[in-house]
């Protein structure tokens, strides 16, 4: 079960890092100017898409969660009624990360009630940013019939992406697909820290605090992708933001596991960021 849910993230980023660069011009929009050379026999893979490769979906550190049965608060996650609020493409790639982390929450708690309203807005948000089929009506249909199965409920999440990598194989937008991406990774991170600092501090819960503390990793290599389009003044001023979330990440020595405090600091900043983002600003 839980290869099958990493595998079919894993098609989400393949997916994303291969959309369509037939967009509308009056948007605010990440340009990628990678192409390919015209006398290539072979599919190019731009640099940037490894680095990609290297940033998990969220998960493993939420399944870390639930394991260490840190109760699910469905307060957390960002509400579909935000969607009316992102009117240009980056808020729209942001969120739609967003909501991919958020329904990875869901999947991960087994909070079926939750699925499918986020389902809609993640279909409403890929729609507006050209990535045809990625939610159609037969996926939707499968969904109102095992709603209330997990492992069938994956399978027919994943058989929907797996059908947006066959028909956007090929095609180049990574700028757009490193916003997915990060909105998908910081809303990861914003529901651990939220839930854990609320949470009652066991024994079994201590194993948390190194996992948030191994994001510190992933952050360093969103912000090595982002960097790719920093000239786009969205982006280099989402850079700086992150790279405070890094100088906080800092204060925990390598090998060395973060404490309460820590945790609260690293969580006050990340949720600063992300409301930004949410509220589509």
């Amino acid at each position: 079960m839980k290869n099958l849910i990493l595998l079919l993230f894993a098609i989400i980023v393949s997916s994303f890092v291969s959309c369509s660069n037939d967009t509308p011009k009056n948007e605010s929009l990440v340009v990628d100017t990678t192409t390919v050379p015209a006398d290539s026999t072979q599919k190019f893979i731009p640099p940037v898409e490894m680095v990609i490769s290297d940033i998990p979906f969220p998960f493993e550190i939420l399944e870390n969660l639930h394991s260490a049965h840190v109760p699910f608060e469905q307060k957390v996650m960002n509400p579909v009624s935000n969607t009316s609020k992102y009117n240009q493409y980056n808020s729209k790639a942001l969120n739609l990360g967003v909501f991919g982390a958020d329904l990875a929450y869901a999947v991960t708690y087994e909070q079926f009630q939750e699925i499918g309203q986020y389902v809609k807005h993640a279909k409403k948000l890929a729609d507006d940013l050209n990535i045809p089929f990625a939610f159609n009506q037969e996926m939707l249909d499968k969904y109102n019939k095992f709603k209330t199965n997990k492992d069938s409920l994956t399978q027919v999440v994943y058989n929907s992406y797996n059908e947006v990598d066959k028909k956007l194989k090929g095609d180049e937008r990574v700028g757009i697909a490193a916003l997915v991406v990060t909105g998908s990774w910081l809303e990861g991170l914003y529901l651990s820290t939220s839930t854990f600092v609320n949470a009652e501090k066991t024994p079994e819960r201590n194993g948390l605090y190194k996992t948030i503390g191994d994001q510190k990793k992933s952050l360093g290599i969103v912000i090595k992708l982002l960097s790719e389009y920093q000239k786009d003044d969205y982006i280099s001023n989402l850079i700086v933001e992150l790279k405070e979330i890094t100088s906080l990440y800092d204060g925990v020595k390598d090998n060395a596991i973060m404490n309460e405090d820590q945790l609260k600091v690293i969580h006050g900043k990340v949720e600063k960021l992300r409301k930004k983002i949410v509220e589509g600003l």
